[in-house]
């Protein structure tokens, strides 16, 4: 997937699929790296845009 440049950008594309029966679950995944920030402005987002339902994917880190 390709990355979004903007939370507005992100809005847009959520709102076209919280209009979807059944509408579908935002799924975010973060890595260590990620900045809390931008996990609540992504939450905050979704919340905006009309999605009802959002998930943690967590995996733990690869063995090397």
């Amino acid at each position: 997937m390709k990355p979004l440049g903007s939370t507005d950008a992100l809005f847009e594309k959520l709102k076209v699929e919280a209009v979807k029966i059944p509408q579908p679950e935002l799924h975010i995944r973060g890595d260590q790296n990620t900045r809390y920030e931008f996990i609540g402005k992504s939450i905050l987002t979704a919340q905006r845009a009309g999605i009802a339902k959002v998930g943690f994917v967590i995996e733990p880190p690869p063995r090397n």
